[in-house]
């Protein structure tokens, strides 16, 4: 008999995105998920936890025959949340989606994995299936916001983006991991018009939020917005982008790490990582507050000088919810035959900002737009929200 249901597979899906992506997707009458990762016995107890039609599957990434597993699942849909997606030259599981003839979504937010992923677009029009990356804050979310922005600023000359996650959340194991192990290395990004040489964790500083997030301290990462914002927005002359811990103590020593880093000094191996992710998880201090900012300056449509600033903000430990956002927005778009044309492709602008906020009612998560006096000609500097 035919299954009349989609069938949804979450790889990773058990894991602190993918648990959310899977809570969001449950509402789906239609759809039957598929939690699946390396331990059989998380994946089973996170969908016996869901409301719908759901099961448990022991299923790695790393599997030789992935490709021929996928294809006896018959799958409608992989979602891919089981990362770090920090080399572009790991699509093993995109790969495997095409091989079998699976659509993709995936929510990677590692530069060089998200901005050179056009490259499978050949194969996966060969296939005939949709393959979408980055369907998480960054770029899916920001790139919406600066959609909305651009309704009254047509021309924007430059994007700051900070991310301050709440330091009283659930913290994935790769998330720590990808981030420290990230200390110090080098990127380029737009400044006054010329791409000059950054590294992560450089350039510590202070951005103000809308209260309760208040005050945090952070400093440069590497994001895939970094090189799409040029790309999509040619007038751009500056595009930031900085997130980090708190306290700040913390955030301090993640900077050290950086600096050290840079010296070739053992700073960053995996069994640091390890012990920073332990050390994170009890630090005294913190909050359970998170937040998103975006801020573009540019020319509205009378070619006046303005800025626009948004931002999201995730109270009561809810900021977790916020990436896991886009994803469900994103696989609800594909389940029902509405989504982008096929090939491979960064999540950028493929959803408005009303699709991804559809997906957060249920949380304690608010946003705000406001209009901020301009700094044409400079690096934006973030200001306090009301």
């Amino acid at each position: 008999m035919k299954n009349l249901n989609k069938r949804v597979l979450i790889l990773g899906g058990y894991g602190t995105f993918g648990a959310r992506i899977a809570r969001m997707l449950s509402s789906e009458a239609d759809v039957q998920l598929i939690i699946a990762g390396r331990d059989r016995f998380k994946a089973e107890l996170c969908a016996s936890k869901l409301p719908g039609l759901a099961e448990g599957l022991r299923l790695e990434r790393d599997s030789i025959n992935l490709a021929a597993q996928l294809a006896a699942l018959h799958l409608d849909l992989l979602i891919h949340c089981a990362g770090p997606f920090q080399k572009e030259t790991d699509y093993r599981v995109a790969r495997a989606c095409i091989e079998s003839r699976t659509p993709y979504i995936d929510i990677a937010d590692a530069r060089r994995y998200v901005c050179d992923f056009h490259r499978l677009s050949p194969a996966a029009e060969t296939a005939g299936i949709t393959m979408i990356s980055g369907a998480s804050s960054l770029p899916a979310l920001s790139s919406t916001v600066l959609k909305e922005i651009q309704r009254d600023l047509p021309t924007i000359r430059a994007v700051d983006i900070a991310i301050a996650p709440a330091h009283r959340i659930e913290r994935g194991l790769a998330t720590v991991r990808a981030g420290f192990e990230s200390l110090g290395e080098g990127f380029p990004q737009l400044q006054d018009g010329e791409w000059r040489e950054s590294f992560a964790g450089n350039h510590l500083r202070r951005v103000q939020l809308a209260h309760p997030v208040g005050e945090r301290w952070l400093c440069d990462f590497d994001v895939p917005d970094l090189e799409l914002c040029p790309r999509h927005l040619p007038r751009a002359r500056d595009v930031r982008f900085a997130t980090g811990l708190e306290p700040r103590l913390l955030q301090t020593g993640l900077t050290l790490c950086a600096h050290l880093a840079r010296l070739d000094l053992p700073a960053t191996n995996p069994r640091l990582a390890r012990l920073g992710h332990k050390l994170a998880d009890h630090w005294p201090g913190g909050s359970s507050h998170g937040g998103m900012l975006i801020r573009a300056d540019g020319e509205n449509r009378r070619g006046e000088p303005g800025a626009l600033q948004w931002q999201i903000l995730g109270l009561n430990g809810d900021g977790p919810w916020i990436p896991a956002a886009p994803a469900a927005a994103m696989a609800r778009k594909l389940l029902r035959g509405a989504a982008a044309r096929n090939g491979a492709l960064a999540c950028w602008q493929l959803l408005t900002l009303d699709e991804i906020l559809a997906e957060l009612t249920p949380y304690s998560v608010v946003t705000t737009m406001e209009p901020l006096e301009s700094q044409s000609g400079a690096a934006p500097r973030p200001a306090t929200a009301t």
